[in-house]
């Protein structure tokens, strides 16, 4: 048993010797390191319509026809977008839908008023740091409670660690954390949630 497998040995290594004799040195790279561009030159709509991890979210905001909100110009807002994984885990089974043209149009609307906040909210202009910041949201209700701050937990992966999460001190709301931050759109600053922010008492 033991020679068989010195044999198959040998032979795989002599496969492996010819086949990469015959592959072509590799040239020097020099790497040039370059910072993703967090300005997308769109409004907020048009990322929306043409990003497919926001299909539903597309869906969504057409059927409450609140397309206008996104295309506003005028104020500057801070987007929270909701992408596949928001609605399909959470979004529709709160609604008792299974699709979101299902979904009831009031109930729906005021998910989407509540993830846009007046005014703009990003890690890089200061108006976000390591204490949570209270803001206001476009759903004028009681349960429009909502903060922003940036994770310092030194004891997370450094992954984790400076990612915008929302709803810390809300009472007994579930923290949420985006899934990317800082997109900037021309009409306001955009984070994509994988998870909906939901004030709870």
């Amino acid at each position: 048993m033991v020679p068989a497998n010195k044999f198959l040995l040998a032979a795989l290594l002599l496969v492996a010797a010819v086949g990469c004799s015959k592959l072509p040195l590799q040239q020097t790279h020099k790497y040039e390191p370059k910072p993703l561009d967090r300005n997308q030159g769109v409004d907020c709509w048009t990322y929306v319509e043409t990003t497919p991890r926001l299909a539903t979210m597309k869906a969504a905001v057409e059927l409450c026809g609140m397309q206008s909100y996104y295309q506003e110009t005028a104020k500057k807002y801070t987007w929270l977008l909701l992408d596949e994984t928001a609605f399909s885990t959470y979004i529709l089974p709160r609604l008792g839908v299974e699709v979101i043209a299902d979904a009831p149009v009031e109930a729906l609307k005021d998910l989407l008023l509540f993830h846009i906040i007046k005014g703009e909210y990003d890690s890089y202009n200061g108006a976000v740091g390591y204490d949570p910041v209270y803001v206001i949201t476009l759903w004028e209700n009681l349960d429009a409670l909502m903060t922003l701050k940036l994770n310092n937990d030194t004891s997370l992966s450094s992954r984790q660690q400076d990612k915008l999460t929302l709803m810390d001190q809300c009472g007994h709301s579930t923290i949420v954390k985006a899934a990317m931050s800082d997109l900037l759109m021309t009409n306001g600053p955009a984070h994509i949630l994988s998870r909906p922010c939901i004030y709870t008492r």
